[in-house]
């Protein structure tokens, strides 16, 4: 069966692959990516899930959509994106240095970095210089392939940040009861139940408290801009999911370009802050503080998963209600956001509210792109 190499990664709770097990999967998949290039094709969907661990190595399936105007170029950064990504257990991000977080040969290190700027131009290229001539495959260790599931229950431990809700043992019936103290015992079981509930449901209360910062609460990028009206035409979140940050065009990036971006991050984060935990698509989205946040290690994501919790949103609205700065590489706007989120741990639902308030984006060109830099409440 195949699995996807997004399904593995989350399975090892981030634990990244070695340089071994890395340059393998990049032969695998630039030799499947060179019958593409060698026709003057692209694959156009390289990710990691689209790359599947299948018994014989590494699978490059076919892409989920059908690529437009992709070149052979973008499927080798992409393809070194997912690299990176398999290395550190984070995907690339112009404002993280990855090479700390990895040890690789001066070699690798160097094709890695040539392939995510872009300085090749087809798989053949690559081929010739990310295998060395005494590679072994055979002494590569074996990936162990997951089973996949989804939210296992996890058994609760002393010290853990998100207590469960407890249910009492069923007592097994005795012989020839004493209906009278059947009736005592469950009584008492019934008091001790609605206070040992009011105590965790305290607690949980007294955890979710922090999500707010925890958690960047709207940002997002839109691939087609619709003209607004400043300060009046609000954005619903309901609009299609984009994968990544806007474009920069020759106009200056507008108001109304930003209240867009919002919109596009509060659908797009639907995937971030539960399964799959995308941190890919929280990088087409996110750079500077807004993105360590999310992606650093015990940052929200990393939280999430370990405390088996996820987050469900519902409808979201975003207002423009003021343009604090406007230059050619940053754009600072006061946004009033209304969303419903349910907070769910352990597949159960525990807890449900409406978030009202208005947030002070910071928003950053990066390259040809605008992304979220920043993101504090001003109420």
């Amino acid at each position: 069966m195949a699995v996807s190499y997004r399904q593995i990664l989350l399975e090892r709770d981030g634990q990244p692959l070695n340089q071994s097990q890395v340059r393998l999967l990049l032969r695998q998949a630039l030799s499947q990516l060179q019958t593409y290039h060698d026709r003057h094709h692209a694959h156009g969907g390289v990710s990691l899930t689209t790359m599947q661990q299948v018994p014989n190595g590494c699978h490059l399936a076919p892409p989920t959509r059908t690529p437009t105007n992709g070149t052979p170029q973008q499927d080798l950064m992409a393809l070194a994106q997912a690299a990176i990504t398999l290395l550190t257990g984070y995907p690339p991000s112009p404002d993280w240095h990855w090479q700390e977080h990895c040890q690789l040969d001066a070699s690798l290190e160097q094709t890695l970095a040539q392939m995510l700027a872009g300085d090749f131009s087809e798989a053949g290229q690559v081929l010739a210089v990310v295998v060395p001539q005494d590679f072994d495959p055979t002494e590569v260790a074996p990936i162990t392939t997951p089973t996949p599931q989804t939210m296992p229950a996890i058994a609760p431990t002393v010290g853990s940040m998100t207590p469960e809700l407890m249910t009492p043992a069923p007592v097994a019936p005795q012989p020839s009861p004493n209906v009278v103290g059947l009736l005592l015992l469950g009584l008492g079981l019934g008091v001790l139940g609605v206070v040992g509930g009011g105590l965790v449901w305290f607690l949980l209360l007294g955890r979710s408290v922090p999500f707010q910062s925890e958690s960047p609460a709207g940002v997002e990028s839109v691939p087609s801009l619709t003209p607004m009206e400043p300060a009046q035409e609000s954005s619903g979140s309901g609009g299609g999911q984009k994968s990544t940050s806007t474009a920069v065009s020759e106009s200056r990036f507008s108001g109304a370009d930003g209240v867009a971006l919002v919109a596009s991050w509060l659908e797009a984060k639907k995937n971030v802050f539960a399964p799959p935990y995308d941190l890919d698509v929280a990088a087409n989205f996110l750079t500077g503080p807004a993105w360590t946040a999310v992606a650093k290690q015990d940052g929200s994501v990393d939280w999430l998963r370990k405390n088996n919790t996820y987050y469900q949103y519902g409808t979201g609205q975003v207002t423009l209600k003021r343009v604090i700065q406007s230059t050619a590489n940053q754009v600072v706007l006061d946004i009033a956001i209304q969303e419903q989120l349910n907070i769910y741990k352990n597949g159960r639902l525990r807890q449900s509210k409406t978030d009202r308030d208005t947030y002070r984006f910071d928003l950053r060109r990066v390259g040809d792109r605008w992304k979220i830099h920043d993101r504090r409440s001003v109420n």
